[in-house]
This record gives structure tokens, sequence and C-alpha cells, in this order.
């Protein structure tokens, strides 16, 4: 998580960096076809079903255990991005994936398997070495190569997987930017988007859509989802503790003219607060006999506010035995103007599970 953090804290600083782009090297698309070329997928699924029994622990303590149990039969699929973690020493990642890759896959999205087929592709982005190069004063990075991938990645998926199925789109961070370049320029208003049960873009820097409206901006026909059950629309958020009053934030700020930064929660499809369902790893102080994961149940709450900056999912922590241990883990190494960034999708992961109950309850294809 603390990877997670810094990369994207510099993938958005530099994205206002005005030097001369760094030239990608000459594109070549990489070959989908293998099921190494993916974290996740259907004939290499291990990482995203194996590991991932949880508790559940109550406000009063109380402790129930959740064992996992992958889809047999999924009706729909969903294709995953990861964030910016890669710890190799060049500007871009090779598609060779190493331990942070895999971490990521396995905190933001194994678990959906149990509702979808996962497809996680590898891809070549941008890493923490060409970010913090670009901080210290080197060229901006060229950025195409790296959406070009995830490009490709759906392309394949859509020729050799996908047969007419249903598909949930899951992004975080840098995942999110690419995901939101792909869903305007492939996917919205386009025949294919019959097949989006949803998108789930969090840790967006702003997903902007006209004033007062849940449709318009960046995706002229996807529109903000408002209920649990709806399909074909988006949920978009960037996490903050309730009482964060940072003045300059990185995520849900609006970009004027008209436009404001979106925010629809899948703790509160249809607005106000929600109880957040958060799925965190086992603390330290647990027992080594618990299982690897924590269900969070009955302590959490969040919230889409907005304000002159734009808007955001405030969460708050509700009183109860493990109060005090879940404010100093949200508040623990906090970076001005960063939130809960690093929590964005540990902290609905229950919530979305929720959601996809409701909406593959209707689904038809």
């Amino acid at each position: 998580m603390t990877i997670v953090r810094v990369a994207l804290a510099a993938l958005l600083a530099v994205g206002g960096s005005a030097a001369v782009a760094q030239p990608a090297p000459a594109y070549a698309p990489p070959d989908y076809v293998p099921a190494s070329s993916w974290l996740c997928r259907p004939d290499n699924n291990a990482l995203c079903t194996t590991g991932l029994d949880a508790v559940a622990v109550a406000a009063d303590g109380t402790r129930t255990p959740v064992p996992f149990v992958p889809a047999a039969d999924p009706k729909v699929d969903c294709f995953y991005v990861y964030p910016t973690v890669s710890a190799e020493p060049t500007p871009f990642a090779d598609m060779v994936p190493g331990d942070a890759e895999r971490h990521a896959v396995v905190a933001q999205v194994a678990r959906l398997s149990s509702r979808c087929r996962v497809f996680a592709p590898v891809y070549r982005q941008v890493t923490l070495a060409g970010l913090r190069a670009n901080l210290t004063g080197g060229p901006a990075l060229d950025r195409d190569g790296p959406y070009r991938d995830v490009r490709a990645a759906w392309q394949w998926y859509l020729a050799h997987a996908n047969h007419g199925r249903g598909v949930v789109i899951v992004g975080h961070s840098q995942g999110t930017i690419l995901l939101q370049r792909l869903i305007a320029e492939k996917i919205d208003g386009r025949p294919v988007a019959k097949r989006l049960v949803s998108a789930i873009l969090a840790g967006d820097p702003a997903l902007p859509v006209p004033a007062g409206a849940a449709v318009g901006g960046v995706f002229k026909t996807i529109p903000l989802c408002t209920a649990a059950a709806q399909t074909g629309c988006v949920y978009v958020w960037g996490s903050y503790r309730a009482a964060d009053a940072t003045p300059d934030r990185r995520f849900g700020h609006s970009p004027g003219g008209g436009m404001v930064a979106a925010c629809a929660s899948p703790a509160a499809p249809g607005g106000g607060a929600g109880e957040l369902k958060a799925y965190l790893p086992r603390p330290s102080v647990a027992p080594v006999s618990d299982p690897p994961w924590v269900e969070v149940r009955g302590q959490l709450t969040g919230a889409c506010v907005a304000d002159d900056q734009g808007a955001v999912l405030r969460v708050s922590v509700g009183s109860g035995r493990y109060a005090d241990l879940l404010a100093a883990l949200l508040g623990h190494d906090t970076r001005p103007g960063w939130g809960l960034h690093q929590y964005d999708l540990s902290l609905t992961q229950g919530n979305i599970l929720d959601v996809l109950d409701a909406e593959l309850a209707g689904w038809r294809g």
C-alpha cells in the first residue's frame, strides 16, 4: 500500500510538468495470447482464487469466519487494470510482473472472482523509478505506451474471450486514468457499451460532468450510477477522512468551466451516507491463526460530499471496540492532498460485491 501511495502521488505530480516529453521506444503491442501476459485469466487464475479467506469483525468485537468461495460459473467478467506499483529501475515496466503487481491484484480485485471471471492484464506501466526521475528534474514521460497496452489487452479480450458476455471494468489510480480514456474512446456510444455492467473507477483525479447532471463531460452517454441495480453506469470516487480540510486536494477536484468532479459511491449509490464494508490485510497484532483478511463491519461510513474544490468520498470512523485502531490506520502516514488514496478499493470492497449482486440479479446480457 505504501508503494501505491507514493507512486500515485508522483503520477499526478508528473502530470502537471511542463518538461519536454521523453520519447518512448517504438511501440509494439504485447502478445496477450499467452496466459503469462495476464496476472489473472480463467486459465491462469490461482492468484485471484486463493488466500482470500477473511474474518468479519463487528463493532462490538464479534468475529465471524468469512470463507472465500470463487464463483463456479459466473455470467459476467471483470476487466481490471492495476495502479502504479512497478519497482523496476526503468521508466517503463516490462511484461514480467513482480510481487507489487501481484499484491495489487490480490488486494484490489481477486475477491471479485466470487462474482465474475477476472481478467487482469500485465501492462508496461510508468514505474516508480520513472516518476521519481521526472520529479527530480528529468523529462516528462510519454504515457501513451501504457494506454496502448491496456487497449491491446481489451481488444484481445473482446475478440477472444468475451463472447458477448457482460463486463465490469475496474481500475485504480494509473489504472483508472487509462481505463477512463479507454471507455471514452472505445466503449462510450459504441455497440460494445451494451455489454458494460458497470465501471468502477477508484482513485480518479477527476471525472468531469456538467454541474447538476449525471451524464456528459468525458463520457457522453454513460451516466453515474444512482442505484445499486443500475447497469451501464460508472462509480467514481477518491477517499478522504471526514475531517480532512486540505486546501489543495489531488482527487475529486472540479476542472471549472461549468464542469464538476463526479462522485458516485458503491456504498450509497443513491447518495447520502452508507456503511463501508472494508477488507483489510490481517494486522500484525492479530493471532497468526487468523485468515489473511479482515472484513470490517459496522464501523465505517462514507458519503460523497461536494465542496468548493469538487466532490470526494468522506470517510468516518464510528464508535466501537476497534475505533481507535481504525482511526490510527486511516490517519497513518497520509500526505496533504492525497487523503486515503491507498485504501480507495479496500474501503469499499464489500460494497462492490453488494453492487455486483444487485446488478447481476437483473442482468440478461
